[in-house]
C-alpha cells in the first residue's frame, strides 16, 4: 500500500474498521484483513478526528498542538498517519466543511499504532473446532 501525501490530504478512515475503546486507547478491528490495530489514547484522540468525516492533515496537526504536541511532534503525528495508510486504513478524499472537535484530556504522547502479528482468521478458525484451545 502506499503512503499518503500527508502534506495535501483530506483523509477519512475505512468504512470497513471498528473500534472500541479501551482504557488507554483503542483497539481498531479491519473487518477485511482481520486484523487489530491498537492505538495509545493520543492515536485514538487524533483518529476519532477523521473517524467518520475527512479532515486535512493541516487541521489534524492544529488539533494536536492544541493537546500539547510540540514542533518535535509533528513528525511522529504524519508517521502515525503514514503507517495507517500504509496498512491500509485510510482513504484520500475531499475535505469536509468543518473540523470536528475532539476533546481530549489526556497527557500528549507521540501517537503509536500496534498491528497484531497474525490476522484473527489464523488465530481462530472456529468456534467448534476441538483442536483449538478455549480461552480460560
Amino acid at each position: 500500500m502506499q503512503s499518503l501525501n500527508v502534506r495535501a490530504s483530506s483523509i477519512v478512515m475505512r468504512s470497513t474498521l471498528v473500534a472500541t475503546v479501551v482504557e488507554d486507547g483503542a483497539v481498531l478491528l479491519d473487518l477485511e484483513s482481520k486484523y487489530f490495530y491498537a492505538l495509545n489514547e493520543s492515536a485514538w484522540a487524533i483518529a476519532q478526528l477523521f473517524e467518520n468525516e475527512s479532515v486535512s492533515v493541516e487541521a489534524i496537526l492544529d488539533c494536536c498542538r492544541r493537546w500539547g504536541a510540540q514542533a518535535p511532534d509533528e513528525i511522529a503525528v504524519r508517521e502515525f498517519l503514514n503507517q495507517m495508510s500504509a496498512c491500509g486504513l485510510l482513504e484520500e478524499c475531499a475535505p469536509a466543511p468543518r473540523v470536528p472537535f475532539i476533546e481530549f484530556k489526556g497527557e500528549w504522547r507521540v501517537p503509536v499504532i500496534t498491528r497484531q502479528r497474525e490476522p484473527l482468521q489464523t488465530i481462530v478458525t472456529s468456534a467448534f473446532d476441538p483442536s483449538v484451545p478455549l480461552a480460560e
